[in-house]
């Protein structure tokens, strides 16, 4: 009997970050729906503080505006240190003519169905598949 691939490989696991904790809850219960392994963060310093305990963390999806470390600095500081590592944005503010900024800017308000979209395209990029609705 022949085990499908996916049976042997973990779920992809996505690293939220926010500092409102109603959002973070919401973010991981989208991910948790799309049956990611979650890990959760208040801001980047302590996602930075995750990443660095060599978990398996395929993508980060972090909000922009955060105290301490922000969402852009924690996606520059995770491109030098780690650059396999993609990071989806989510922002309430336009950041349309930012060009310092590595990866994807998904703009607030969102459904859940088009974060989990997006984490898709981006995990199916990185892993070098054809994006699959």
């Amino acid at each position: 009997m022949t085990v499908p691939s996916s049976v042997l490989r973990p779920a992809p696991c996505v690293l939220v970050v926010d500092d409102e904790e109603l959002v973070r809850t919401m973010l991981i219960r989208t991910m948790e729906a799309q049956n990611y392994l979650v890990y959760a963060a208040a801001d980047g310093l302590e996602a930075m503080s995750i990443v660095e305990k060599n978990l398996p963390i395929d993508l980060v999806v972090a909000d922009v505006s955060m105290p301490r470390m922000d969402g852009r600095e924690l996606a520059l500081e995770l491109a030098k240190r780690y650059p396999q590592l993609p990071v989806v944005l989510i922002s309430g503010v336009y950041l349309g003519g930012s060009m310092d900024l590595p990866g994807p800017v998904l703009p607030k308000p969102f459904t859940p169905m088009a974060l989990a979209a997006r984490v898709r395209e981006v995990l199916a990029y990185k892993a070098g598949r054809p994006v699959t609705s």
